[in-house]
């Protein structure tokens, strides 16, 4: 079941991919798009600049060619604009300016719902839903058949909505968009930041995501925070230290990796951002660090110390598919 819109609350469509921007673009932190179209001062996806903070948005994401029911978020921020490029910008990249939304309590459907599925089931709905209001509509009739239009953000009715939830009540599907996932809760290793904003009000661009679950806060304090390439943390002066859980199979975007403790590499923030980047790797089958550059002085080094529970298919995954890939 979906949550119950608000007054004044507004719901979008997202249609997109997993790749969807990359690093501090991915699916499920923020919505994007260039502000002009290629070659010409036409504003692009000029929707976007009506999407108000707390407004519900839909996900539709491609995989394997086919569009999938794939989750919902809360606007996060409004309209920024920014002239950093997303990394995996592809058909939209090389652009002066781009747009995001951030967004929050990003929630995945368990497993990915076919729109070609919803088509066949509420055939009759949507036709009708189309028909009074066929603008700005994910989704157009050709000849009798339904087919999800070329674009990226589109609008969505309450009839429209009524329907992903009949589709959410059939699934078990029940996100709670009232209480935001990854809440800032200060403890005595993590204190509040001096700069920390509440969520929402921020308006610059965040490159990196640092995703610090339970379960990675847990597993720094049995490790006493200290890093597995250098051995150091960082202390506190409280007196405690800090430290950074890295998913080694990243959660979110065309990953979708668990969070698990096997997936998880203790790191101080330098080595994490190495990670993230994939400048640094452990290699699966050694267990020696590996640098992109030979003369770094963790290069083919042994690590700082070892986990039992670190998983090898995820030490794989990373070292194959995201450590010196461009």
């Amino acid at each position: 079941m979906l949550p119950q819109i608000k007054e004044n609350q507004k719901i979008y469509i997202e249609i997109t991919n997993l790749k969807h921007g990359g690093i501090g673009w991915e699916l499920g932190a923020c919505l994007w798009s260039p502000k002009f179209s290629r070659n010409s001062y036409t504003r692009s996806w000029k929707l976007m600049e009506r999407v108000n903070i707390n407004d519900t948005i839909i996900h539709l994401v491609k995989i394997k060619d086919k569009y999938h029911f794939y989750g919902i978020s809360t606007a996060n921020s409004e309209l920024i604009e920014t002239n950093e490029e997303p990394p995996l910008s592809e058909d939209w990249g090389n652009r002066e300016i781009y747009q995001r939304i951030n967004i929050t309590n990003f929630t995945k459907v368990e497993v990915p719902y076919p729109i070609d599925k919803i088509f066949i089931e509420y055939h009759q709905n949507l036709k009708d839903i189309l028909q009074n209001n066929k603008d700005g509509q994910f989704y157009n009739l050709y000849r009798e058949e339904l087919r999800v239009a070329q674009k990226y953000f589109a609008t969505c009715s309450p009839e429209l909505y009524n329907v992903f939830d009949l589709i959410s009540r059939s699934i078990g599907f029940k996100p709670e968009l009232g209480i935001e996932n990854n809440i800032n809760v200060p403890t005595k290793n993590e204190p509040q930041s001096p700069d920390y904003n509440p969520a929402g009000r921020v308006k610059t661009i965040i490159s990196r995501l640092i995703r610090d679950t339970k379960l990675s806060r847990s597993t720094k304090a049995e490790n006493n925070w200290k890093c597995q390439i250098c051995g150091k943390s960082i202390q506190l002066p409280n007196g405690f230290y800090y430290s950074e859980g890295h998913h080694l199979k990243p959660l979110g975007g065309e990953h979708q990796g668990p969070d698990t403790k096997g997936n998880i590499i203790i790191l101080c923030p330098y080595h994490h951002t190495e990670f993230d980047y994939g400048s640094i790797a452990i290699n699966p089958e050694t267990k020696l660090i590996e640098h992109i550059d030979s003369h770094n002085q963790y290069h083919l080094k042994e690590l700082a110390y070892n986990r039992e529970n670190l998983g090898s298919e995820f030490l794989r995954y990373h070292y194959s598919l995201i450590f010196n890939k461009s």
